[in-house]
């Protein structure tokens, strides 16, 4: 998951970590307050693959967008969906796209196309959604993207790193909760960001985003970052493991693997209220796998539980976590409990 914020954060003693809980807060300092400073050299250094997108039908959509779009509190009926052909893969991407959304559907398919097959390969479909506030999660490899706009190449890479870790794309296995990446992270001073705080997840995600960086930008890290060697032991490990995965990082090459597509549906299935005329036109799109292409297996899991992000409610900002003893709320001696009854007034509108 990505949220926009920076956050003045106070140093705390450092602790070695000896086995691995990758959902437990981290302690270490922040190296960065944010990724922007990276953001130029990466669309400058990681070229968008060729590409071409067509709008589904009318009244269809992929579950897992009709889903969690739902869960946002939005309208699926806002939703278009569209094939997103990249030439270096013979199966298109879904790509579920917002009608409030800030941004361009041909900027997410720009970014998108930018992300290396290798890991792109990772994903199963791109949700655009409109957002006041800035932020991203995976959810079962499907990229939900709120607000993020042209020059967010840095958020598809972490959300994508999301789906290299958790679905278990290096040969290895899962690189989070393995021994290897706890035994390299002891050894640095710093994590990358405030973000990367969070946990081992996010920390994994946004160290992916450096080994990228690190791999394709002319100087590397080093070049950009003085203090690089504070965090050398974590995004190299990223290095490392994607290296021996076949340079996932590293553009060029073809797809040979990928997620099934989630169910297409009706987006008016006669279960919820959308906008009248919303109906399914036209065959049903076809959202098979193209000839060749393995099945990733799909693994379940999803990121924005990590910052205590509930679908439809205000994101929080990170290091906004419970300190100090629970506040003693009892009511004073003598005090009569009166019944409470529910009710809502529904507000004021002047």
């Amino acid at each position: 998951m990505y949220t926009k914020t920076v956050l003045g954060l106070g140093l705390t003693l450092l602790s070695t970590l000896t086995s691995a809980d990758e959902w437990s807060p981290l302690d270490k300092p922040p190296l960065v307050d944010n990724f922007d400073y990276l953001q130029e050299n990466l669309l400058e250094n990681f070229p968008a693959a060729g590409s071409n997108y067509d709008p589904w039908n009318p009244g269809w959509i992929p579950r897992d967008c009709k889903d969690l779009t739902a869960e946002a509190g939005l309208n699926p009926a806002d939703i278009t969906t569209y094939n997103v052909n990249y030439d270096d893969c013979n199966t298109a991407w879904l790509v579920c796209f917002h009608r409030d959304s800030a941004t361009l559907i041909e900027s997410v398919v720009d970014l998108l196309g930018r992300v290396p097959v290798g890991a792109r390969q990772f994903v199963r479909h791109v949700l655009v959604l409109p957002s006041e506030q800035p932020h991203a999660f995976n959810s079962a490899a499907n990229l939900a993207m709120f607000g993020i706009g042209s020059k967010g190449l840095s958020v598809y890479l972490h959300e994508t790193a999301h789906s290299l870790d958790l679905q278990e794309g290096y040969e290895r296995g899962q690189l989070s909760n393995n021994q290897n990446w706890i035994d390299n992270y002891n050894q640095d001073p710093n994590v990358p960001d405030p973000y990367a705080q969070s946990n081992q997840v996010e920390n994994v995600a946004q160290n992916t985003v450096l080994a990228a960086y690190n791999v394709q930008v002319p100087g590397g890290y080093g070049g950009i970052e003085p203090k690089a060697n504070d965090v050398f032991h974590q995004y190299a490990t990223v290095q490392t493991w994607q290296r021996e995965s076949g340079n996932l990082l590293v553009p060029g090459g073809t797809c040979w693997r990928r997620l099934e597509n989630s169910e297409t549906v009706e987006v008016d299935d006669g279960g919820s209220k959308l906008r009248r005329g919303v109906r399914a036109r036209g065959e049903k799109p076809d959202t098979s796998l193209g000839e060749g292409i393995q099945i990733i297996e799909r693994k379940e899991f999803h990121t924005g539980d990590s910052c205590s992000r509930t679908f439809g409610e205000k994101k929080l900002k990170r290091g906004v976590v419970a300190r100090g003893e629970k506040p003693d709320t009892s009511l004073g001696e003598g005090i009569e409990v009166i019944e409470p009854k529910e009710f809502r007034t529904g507000g004021y509108s002047g």
